[in-house]
């Protein structure tokens, strides 16, 4: 076993690694998003389908008239869909972009305000063994081991 060990193992049940976290969350949106845009082409083949039906000559006033009420009532849908699908989109992100500020922007700022004061504020307390409490821990590490110097001596 190495002594010097900067990172530890992790324990179980701990969180995995940002990176981790951030490319689940990155699945996860595409993944549903792949599924709005396959629902939606399946929906606007249908309206293909129909349009290219809606010959004049061929068809009576009520035919057409029923063609037409179904393009108009599967464009609302669509419709609809988008702005769930936008609605939806941008709810996520914004929780995405928190989530991404606390986890990962915030801690930063402290550890940089903690190492460029030289320790005089406090750390950053991280409680899971991300990269960042592992920088964290390599600093403090580092600080501890350097030889406190005096200029006056």
């Amino acid at each position: 076993m190495n002594q010097n060990r900067i990172f530890r193992e992790e324990r179980p049940g701990e969180r995995k690694t940002i990176s981790t976290l951030l490319m689940t969350g990155y699945f996860v949106t595409v993944s549903f998003m792949g599924y709005m845009a396959f629902f939606l082409n399946i929906q606007l083949t249908q309206m293909d389908r129909i349009t290219s039906k809606m010959n004049v000559e061929t068809l009576t006033a009520e035919q057409f008239n029923l063609l037409r009420n179904r393009v108009i009532r599967a464009t609302g849908q669509i419709r609809q869909e988008v702005i769930w699908l936008a609605i939806i989109g941008t709810v996520v992100s914004i929780m995405g972009g928190m989530y991404t500020y606390n986890l990962v922007v915030k801690p930063l700022r402290r550890l940089v305000t903690h190492t460029e004061d030289g320790g005089e504020t406090s750390a950053p307390e991280i409680k899971t063994n991300n990269e960042i409490k592992q920088l964290t821990t390599a600093i403090q590490e580092i600080r501890q081991t350097q030889p406190t110097t005096n200029p006056e001596l």
